[in-house]
């Protein structure tokens, strides 16, 4: 039976804990929940990048909701659903999220740039997909249409395989969001779209978090998007 004496120190140790902690304490991990593995990536002509291993997942975000950081776009987690990526974000839920970590956070992370992902992934191998147009006007659905069909059943983080760089899921069916705007030279405050990066890249606006939905601004829309962190070393 428990007693006052025993419950008190439970108590004042909770009562010293911000929200964060105590998420991961709910969630059976520890207070450094929010720091992704990294893997160190060599980027042609650039410095060498940190990248995290796995999408942002279902756990880590719920520990931004904890905070009152970010919203709660995820119900309660059945059984073994909080390390699956997080998805059904928009662009302006990922940069809540990267606000509220970069509060706390050890280094100062971010999105990958399109370039930065494709030389991420640069073992994904490139699928041949047929021209509908030759009119360069049409170039943005030239491949509408002609994409394979992709499952949008979320799996667990790891279940697409991890390339030689140590990083997973890259040609998962979850796409990327990335920091690159569609409109050139746009600041980030009037950017209308970003792209995502995953088995073909699609233009979606900054307010999608389904896709699927109709919501891809250019080409065929993602089957889920969530998003990877990097930083730089």
């Amino acid at each position: 039976m428990l007693t006052l004496a025993a419950i008190k120190p439970v108590a004042a140790m909770v009562a010293g804990l911000s929200s964060l902690a105590i998420a991961a304490l709910l969630h059976g991990t520890g207070p450094d929940l929010a720091e992704p593995i990294m893997r160190q990536v060599e980027i042609p002509g650039s410095a060498t990048l940190l990248v995290a291993e796995h999408e942002v997942t279902r756990r880590e975000w719920l520990a931004c909701v904890a905070d009152g950081a970010c919203e709660a776009l995820t119900q309660e987690l059945p059984q073994g659903a909080a390390d699956m990526p997080m998805t059904g974000v928009n662009h302006l839920d990922v940069e809540a999220y990267l606000r509220w970590l970069n509060a706390a956070a050890g280094r100062r992370y971010r999105l990958p740039s399109t370039e930065e992902w494709h030389a991420i992934a640069a073992e994904l191998p490139a699928a041949p997909y047929k021209k509908l147009f030759d009119d360069p006007r049409l170039a943005w659905a030239a491949d509408y249409g002609s994409m394979p069909r992709v499952s949008a059943v979320v799996r667990p983080s790891g279940a697409f395989g991890t390339f030689s760089n140590g990083v997973a899921d890259l040609g998962g069916n979850v796409w990327e969001w990335t920091s690159t705007c569609t409109l050139k030279g746009a600041e980030t405050d009037r950017c209308p779209a970003y792209l995502a990066e995953g088995l073909h890249e699609a233009a979606v606006s900054i307010f999608v978090r389904d896709p699927a939905s109709g919501g891809c601004a250019v080409g065929a829309p993602p089957a889920n998007i969530g998003f990877r962190l990097v930083a730089d070393e």
